[in-house]
């Protein structure tokens, strides 16, 4: 028998369900560092089973910013601006959001896949200039990163932010 492993959140309302496969995990908005921003950003989506009075309720996707600091010795969760697995939950609510994308980050070999076929797929990428070369290193440092997070590294500060 092949045992799925999940997380939920019981909200006032529903219950969110997080299984942990690939095709709930998605990463994207991967954000370099410039004058304006010195740190590296990206978005992981999670495809979450809605549950509400014990019947099927629909999914929905819910996202975690994530900011690495420059030096890549720090990881920081922040709320996004749109769809936040933070948005409508109560302080109890959003530490379970928390340990549910700290699972993620630090013990869910599933989304260490994820990040490593990512990286499989930008090493395979062809790129002709040094600008392309330079971004397409940054991405592999930060997503190599990824695959050795510890509870140490990561900060969560839930506050909503919109970057330019």
């Amino acid at each position: 028998m092949n045992m799925l492993e999940s997380k939920v959140i019981q909200t006032r309302f529903e219950k969110e369900i997080f299984i942990d496969e690939k095709s709930n995990i998605e990463i994207n908005g991967f954000r370099s560092l410039d004058k304006n921003t010195p740190f590296y950003e990206f978005m992981i989506g999670l495809d979450l089973m809605r549950i509400r009075d014990n019947k099927y309720y629909g999914n929905k996707k819910s996202y975690a910013r994530i900011r690495i600091s420059e030096d890549l010795q720090s990881l920081f969760v922040l709320e996004p601006d749109i769809q936040s697995i933070f948005a409508i939950k109560n302080q109890q609510e959003k530490e379970a959001a928390m340990e549910l994308i700290q699972y993620l980050l630090i013990d869910s070999q599933i989304f260490k896949q994820v990040v490593a076929d990512i990286i499989g797929n930008l090493r395979k990428t062809n790129v002709v200039s040094s600008l392309e070369i330079k971004e397409l290193k940054v991405k592999l440092a930060v997503l190599e990163g990824l695959l050795n997070v510890t509870e140490e590294n990561i900060q969560f500060t839930i506050r909503m932010e919109n970057i330019a």
